[in-house]
């Protein structure tokens, strides 16, 4: 369930209210740490028009939004395309989640993995993230660990 790459869904428990929510496995340190972050589908991507990846697609990148109705990777049953039905965006300054397994499961309920995101989906999410400079420095040196793995 929490392999990077994947991405959940359940109703999390925001503090003052549960939300159904789609959160994005990031990292696994494979011992019991992961970090999250959440997608919305608020339009934070600072484009007029975002394209589908890094936004701007040109220059300095603010955000990472997934274009609705482009397949980005499979449901668990890797047959059937998974996408998101509105523009999703990640956001460098939102939502990031570094916990153990056990604190993250205990914040939602209904959680189940909704996909698996193709390899080159996750790696420019990985790399879109890690080039933000709004994107917290421990974050980035847990990207930039992932990013060289993708490397080699």
């Amino acid at each position: 369930m929490f392999t990077p790459g994947n991405i959940l869904h359940g109703e999390f428990d925001l503090g003052i209210v549960k939300k159904e929510k789609f959160a994005i496995v990031l990292y696994n340190d494979g011992v019991d740490c992961i970090l999250t972050t959440f997608t919305t589908s608020q339009e934070r991507s600072t484009e007029l028009n975002p394209c589908h990846g890094k936004n701007p697609a040109e220059g300095e990148a603010k955000s990472y939004v997934f274009k609705s109705k482009i397949e980005i990777g499979f449901t668990p049953d890797g047959k059937t395309p998974f996408f998101f039905h509105k523009d999703t965006t990640v956001v460098p300054d939102y939502g990031y989640t570094s916990s153990t397994i056990e604190c993250f499961t205990k914040k939602v309920d209904n959680l189940k993995v909704v996909c698996k995101l193709y390899q080159k989906e996750y790696s420019d999410l990985i790399y879109t993230l890690y080039k933000c400079k709004y994107t917290p420095r421990k974050y980035k040196a847990l990207f930039e660990g992932i990013l060289h793995k993708v490397i080699e």
